[in-house]
């Protein structure tokens, strides 16, 4: 092999470590959350359903259409997983009173007691994450990761 064509290969290898990287890492998280749940006896959450919580929380209401962009999901995956929590009685699905045709999403009592939970989950999440890194790595990983999103 020359060694153009060796130093081509170690690129690419390198390259796709990255996207190999980033993807064990995501998994990690959700075992992380999964493992989180277990511990506290919820079994009917997904790590799947935290965008919707977190967004949730964030806004009293939001259309399918409004959850589907922010949390980077297509309408179809965002169905499915509305659904579920709709079956599961953490989040009401109802149709809007201005135009029938768009569903609203809200909390109902049970999705809202979950927040305290998300968010221990959440920060445990962050600090096991982010515990071997200075303030400046942090900045800087999260800078080089935004460069990475497309």
């Amino acid at each position: 092999m020359t060694k153009v064509l060796y130093k081509t290969k170690m690129k690419l290898m390198n390259e796709t470590y990255i996207l190999s990287l980033v993807g064990r890492i995501h998994r990690q998280g959700n075992r992380f959350i999964e493992s989180e749940l277990r511990e506290r006896n919820i079994k009917d959450i997904a790590p799947s359903h935290g965008d919707i919580l977190f967004r949730l929380y964030q806004q009293e209401s939001l259309t399918m259409h409004e959850l589907s962009k922010l949390i980077d999901r297509d309408k179809s995956t965002v169905t499915v997983l509305v659904d579920k929590m709709v079956k599961k009685g953490y989040i009401r699905k109802e149709k809007d009173l201005k135009d029938t045709r768009i569903y609203r999403l809200t909390l109902t009592e049970k999705g809202y007691d979950l927040r305290k939970v998300f968010e221990e989950i959440s920060d445990s999440l962050i600090d096991k994450i982010y515990s071997k890194f200075a303030i400046e790595e942090k900045k800087q990983i999260i800078e080089l990761l935004r460069k990475i999103e497309f």
